[in-house]
């Protein structure tokens, strides 16, 4: 099986540590991207808006992998076998993610965001400032079939091919649309997608400032 690790940093440079992957089950194929490698597009996008592409649309310029994985720019690996590992445990589900840390429903995290940014918060209001936020989450409420119980870390995750199979329309596709739409802010709209595609996912048990595949570099 091929396995495709991409990771992105607009603007500026990747500066994680990585390590030579070792794995006698799958091919494994690094994906590093920053302004040395692609544009940034500058005029035509914000480069937090730019580097959703990567993240959520690796399988567009990349087809034929099993399982796709990203990780953030700040995100180093542990040991030679940690992307066998993950691997290993997304076996028979289409994508594995970690669970957020701190808040555990997507109305947790939006109140979390706007009073911070209330309070001149200035890493979020850099990133957040202008983003329909509160109307994204009272969008998602009105749907009757999801209950707001989960909110993921989206640092790192690994989904399949299975779930991308409609080229058309698919769970990464429609995550990168909501992006556009209603905000960058991608953890709040992953949630109510992974319900609206009846996505067989996992949550792995350990999360993602401690775990056997990953760290913070």
């Amino acid at each position: 099986m091929k396995v495709l690790v991409t990771s992105a940093n607009f603007p500026g440079q990747l500066w994680s540590k990585w390590i030579d992957q070792q794995s006698s089950k799958y091919e494994i194929v690094f994906n590093r991207i920053d302004e040395t490698t692609h544009s940034a597009r500058e005029l035509a996008m914000h480069p937090r808006l730019r580097a959703k592409i990567p993240k959520m649309l690796a399988w567009e310029d990349n087809p034929g992998y099993d399982y796709y994985i990203w990780m953030d720019s700040n995100q180093s690996l542990t040991s030679p076998k940690a992307i066998e590992k993950m691997v290993d445990q997304c076996i028979g589900n289409d994508a594995c993610f970690f669970k957020h840390s701190g808040r555990s429903s997507v109305q947790q995290e939006v109140t979390f965001v706007l009073e911070q940014m209330l309070k001149e918060d200035e890493y979020l209001l850099d990133r957040y400032k202008g983003e329909l936020m509160a109307e994204q989450l009272s969008h998602y409420l009105q749907d009757e079939k999801w209950n707001d119980n989960l909110l993921i870390e989206c640092t790192v995750f690994i989904y399949s091919k299975n779930i991308v199979k409609n080229r058309e329309y698919n769970l990464m596709k429609e995550w990168f649309y909501h992006n556009c739409i209603w905000s960058v802010q991608d953890q709040i709209s992953l949630p109510y997608l992974l319900n609206r595609f009846r996505t067989k996912y996992k949550i792995w048990d350990q999360n993602v400032w401690s775990n056997d595949y990953t760290y913070y570099s």
